[in-house]
């Protein structure tokens, strides 16, 4: 059973947390930093400022709650063998920032029994916060939100973001040509938190990620589920958050996942 007070407390002290790490993250990116690469692959960066940002948001949870541990997309306090757990990515979609294009956001999570509880997604450029607590539904800027109901293809604004894995290319390739011909608006934006949060808001019908790691982003999950739409493995299983990158379709509805399904089966 969630403690609903400890849950507000949660709640109260993100909100505020991602919106102080959000005006770093706005005056930082006036200023020189320096990009760095991940295992030395030109496609895959992460700046000084994900560091710094990392760092100004753990230790501003080890300075409210000393005792709990956190998993982030930058570093790991411990093992992630533990199944309550703090989760964030103090910036997700690091090459938009990189390039000052106005798509990311701050991500912090609060994971209880490996599932999020309560948590939220803030673009610090348009002052757009996307949260939830478990069991009272999702919002945007403190209003509730919900997904659309279209639920075919030929009607359905998607979000394809295929990544630039070897092992997905030709999935990819495929997965595109498919969408090019029945999708009403195939478009790509580049933070997956952010882009799950625009499923919940009705603003798109489709997210599709071809390498996306759900645990460091557990919070959007959340919201698309709270809005009332779901977020998929290729199979229909409902996603689990796990920091092992896997292939995602967020949809609004179920018969729309069926209907991209029926036609990408034969791709898996």
């Amino acid at each position: 059973m969630i403690d609903s007070n400890m849950n507000e407390d949660r709640y109260n002290f993100i909100v505020s947390t991602v919106k102080q790490a959000g005006d770093f993250l706005l005056d930082s990116r006036k200023k020189h930093f320096e990009v760095l690469l991940k295992e030395g692959d030109s496609r895959n960066i992460v700046t000084t400022v994900d560091l710094e940002a990392n760092d100004f948001l753990e230790k501003a949870i080890h300075s409210a709650y000393p005792e709990e541990i956190i998993f982030s997309e930058e570093t790991e306090d411990v093992a992630t063998t533990r199944t309550s757990f703090w989760s964030l990515d103090p910036i997700d979609g690091t090459s938009n920032f990189a390039r000052d294009i106005p798509h990311f956001a701050v991500v912090v999570t609060y994971m209880e029994n490996n599932e999020p509880t309560v948590g939220a997604v803030y673009n610090p450029v348009t002052r757009e916060l996307f949260s939830f607590k478990k069991e009272e539904g999702a919002c945007l800027n403190g209003e509730k939100i919900s997904v659309t109901n279209i639920s075919t293809l030929k009607e359905a604004y998607a979000l394809l973001h295929i990544g630039c894995s070897e092992d997905v290319r030709e999935w990819g390739i495929g997965l595109q040509r498919i969408f090019l011909g029945k999708a009403k608006k195939t478009i790509n934006l580049g933070s997956s938190a952010l882009d799950l949060c625009f499923l919940a808001a009705g603003r798109v019908d489709v997210v599709i990620y071809g390498t996306m790691t759900t645990r460091d982003i557990a919070t959007a999950v959340a919201i698309v589920r709270d809005a009332g739409g779901e977020v998929y493995d290729i199979f229909g299983n409902p996603v689990s958050m796990s920091s092992k990158p896997q292939k995602i379709i967020g949809t609004s509805n179920k018969a729309l996942f069926d209907e991209i399904k029926k036609v990408t089966d034969s791709m898996i």
